[in-house]
């Protein structure tokens, strides 16, 4: 996904395990910023996978965005919640301007 320039963005993590069983299809799962019931990222992934598997996926959304959750829509068009995936927000600092954590070196 990609955004005009002039949006703030931010990247979130989408972890968790997934199913085990036999891969049937792909699902899209959308990240929605639950305060505005408005979808503001997606990801897609298999339905099952024959043995434990983690994932860890970093997904850019608005920076505007609020509470995030991670599901699918049923039939009827409601919001599930995908038990098994999370998004993590990165720590922000005091200031506001930059993610809490470990920085790595930088080249210059």
């Amino acid at each position: 996904m990609s955004y005009t320039a002039g949006f703030a963005v931010m990247e979130v993590s989408v972890r968790g395990t997934l199913p085990v069983g036999d891969t049937t299809e792909n699902v899209t799962y959308f990240i929605l910023d639950t305060a505005k019931s408005t979808i503001v990222g997606q990801v897609i992934l298999p339905n099952a996978v024959t043995r434990s598997l983690a994932v860890s996926l970093t997904v850019k959304v608005p920076s505007a965005a609020g509470s995030l959750a991670i599901g699918t829509f049923d039939e009827g068009g409601t919001f599930q919640v995908a038990s098994f995936l999370r998004v993590e927000i990165p720590a922000v600092d005091p200031s506001g301007e930059h993610p809490g954590g470990a920085v790595g070196p930088s080249a210059r």
